[in-house]
């Protein structure tokens, strides 16, 4: 069978096996990401051998994590990079070097070479940018506190990865050299940087582009493959070049169009990712070394939490961000993968060792969901053990009024009732967040200066992102009743004494949201007859009557 085919069946079986456990993940509620990694797991060479691997499988593998970070890069312009502060540009830093020395600590501790230590400091000290990005944007927690320490963290471990390539390369003592960045590098980046942050965008606004539906969707892989390729040729982190792509664009109105055009593969691709990850775990090598692999998965996930609040803090006012940015990036990550692969290559690092870091890597990997999904609970959970009661309330306080979420107005809803409504209290002298699970609303309030939170209104972690204990009243714009009511219970049952206002579409709607709890209820029939009257009563009154009477 040619090799085409053989990858096409490869990818085939992969493809089933992720499906048919994903959904069964689903239904167990956790996230279908641990059952694309087991489903690798299981279908791949370690137990049932139906699928081999191999180099097409990885270069695909490679692609879905480079669609991620572009279709994340497209929601995030250089200005927002740079809002991240210093939590990113020192707390990342921080975090990597710590984790590092630490896990290098450990290592020696229990009898490794000052070498062998380095290289598994260095594998431990990268989280899953995957992973984590994935998990926290479909929990729609990527603009929040936690989210922001989560990803600035993530994104300065991606800058790291050529470093930790060199520093691994070298104590490994492998003749392999790592590319380095030679003028032609360079002038194929800067050339990569023109097209897509100049060009394309001119391309795009062309009428004739405009007609197409097709040609948006090929510009948007070009530009991301193509940013891939260059970075990986100037020596660079291939995901971090398709980020970058996505930030060039983000600025230009067609980055959502581009964001739905690439999704569809971006799925798939990263679907093959996940699974080729659990491809690495070896069950019966897992199971004959249990405690082991149990104790350091254990162990990492404990220490890197730690490490990366102590690291986060100086720069996050509150504790509860703090801590959940540090679970968020307890694990170890895809790129640890390509670090124990060149010692491995060079010799550096035993065949148990190898497996043993694969082995950890993939626990952690299939616990990342579970904990990142769960972050701000567990956080707030943590928090309350080990901080005083009053202290946190204080410091979470002073973290809101820092991040100006105090005496603000939550708009629930960014449609037209709900831009009606941000736009008289902003001409008042209010503060106005809006909560809208809907990211181009999102946009549109922050273009009409407010700020704007994606978020499901109906799960109170976005609640208490929007400052709902701090603010001044909740406002329920949306027109759906049923997201309307649980939002005002679950609003109420947290903070009982916040004052509410709903909009009833329907009078048959306005008792529900009443039982709910809501303090004003805007019935519209009501209103729109009160209107209506008056408008009539103007219109039909006795000089107007008589003026219309014939002569």
């Amino acid at each position: 069978m040619p090799d085409g085919w053989a990858l096409l069946l490869d990818l085939m079986i992969l493809l089933a096996a992720a499906v048919l456990l994903g959904l069964l993940f689903e239904k167990l509620r956790l996230s279908a990401v641990v059952g694309y990694l087991v489903a690798g797991t299981l279908a791949g060479p370690g137990v049932l051998g139906w699928v081999r691997g191999g180099e097409g499988v990885n270069a695909l593998a490679e692609l879905g994590v480079a669609l991620l970070l572009f279709t994340i890069g497209l929601e995030f312009s250089f200005r927002r990079l740079l809002g991240l502060g210093r939590q990113a540009l020192v707390g990342g830093p921080l975090q990597i070097l710590s984790t590092l020395l630490v896990g290098a600590g450990g290592a020696m501790a229990l009898g490794a070479t000052w070498q062998v230590a380095l290289i598994v400091g260095a594998i431990v000290s990268l989280s899953s940018t995957a992973v984590v990005l994935r998990v926290l944007k479909d929990h729609s927690d990527l603009d929040t506190a936690h989210g922001k320490s989560a990803l600035g963290i993530l994104l300065m471990q991606d800058v790291a990865v050529v470093p930790l390539v060199l520093l691994v390369t070298f104590v490994s003592g492998g003749s392999e050299k790592p590319k380095g960045l030679s003028w032609e590098a360079i002038l194929i980046v800067a050339a990569i940087l023109v097209i897509v942050g100049v060009l394309l965008p001119r391309l795009l606004s062309l009428r004739s582009v405009a007609r197409n539906r097709e040609l948006p969707v090929i510009f948007a892989i070009v530009s991301c493959v193509a940013s891939t390729w260059a970075a990986h040729a100037a020596g660079l982190s291939p995901a971090l070049g398709a980020f970058v792509a996505g930030m060039l664009l983000a600025d230009s109105r067609f980055a959502d169009q581009m964001r739905s055009d690439v999704m569809p593969l971006k799925t798939l691709f990263l679907t093959i990712f996940f699974a080729s990850i659990g491809m690495l775990a070896d069950l019966r090598w897992v199971w004959e070394h249990w405690w082991w692999v149990l104790t350091a998965a254990v162990a990492v996930l404990c220490v890197k939490s730690v490490l990366a609040y102590l690291s986060l803090r100086p720069f996050q006012p509150s504790i509860v961000a703090a801590i959940g940015g540090g679970v968020c990036v307890a694990q170890v990550g895809e790129f640890s993968f390509v670090l124990a692969g060149i010692a491995a290559d060079a010799g550096a690092l035993s065949p148990d060792l190898v497996q043993l870091t694969i082995s950890v890597s993939v626990v952690t990997l299939l616990i990342a969901p579970v904990l990142v999904a769960n972050a701000h609970n567990i956080a707030r959970a943590l928090a309350k053990r080990v901080v005083p009661a009053r202290k946190l309330a204080l410091g979470e306080r002073f973290a809101a009024r820092k991040e100006g979420l105090f005496g603000h107005f939550i708009i629930v809803g960014y449609g037209d009732a709900g831009q009606a409504t941000s736009k008289a209290l902003s001409e008042a002298g209010a503060n106005v967040v809006v909560l809208e699970i809907h990211p181009h609303l999102v946009e549109l309030a922050h273009r009409n200066g407010h700020q704007g939170r994606i978020g499901d209104a109906t799960q109170y972690a976005n609640l208490l992102a929007a400052g709902l204990p701090q603010a001044a009243c909740l406002v329920l714009a949306v027109p759906d009743h049923n997201v309307a009511r649980l939002t005002i219970s679950i609003a109420k049952s947290h903070v009982p004494d916040v004052p509410v206002v709903a909009r009833a579409r329907y009078h048959t709607f306005a008792d529900e949201l009443d039982v709910a709890g809501a303090d004003v209820i805007v019935d519209e029939e009501q209103l729109t007859g009160d209107r209506l009257g008056q408008e009539a009563l103007l219109l039909g009154s006795p000089p107007a009557a008589v003026a219309r009477q014939p002569a």
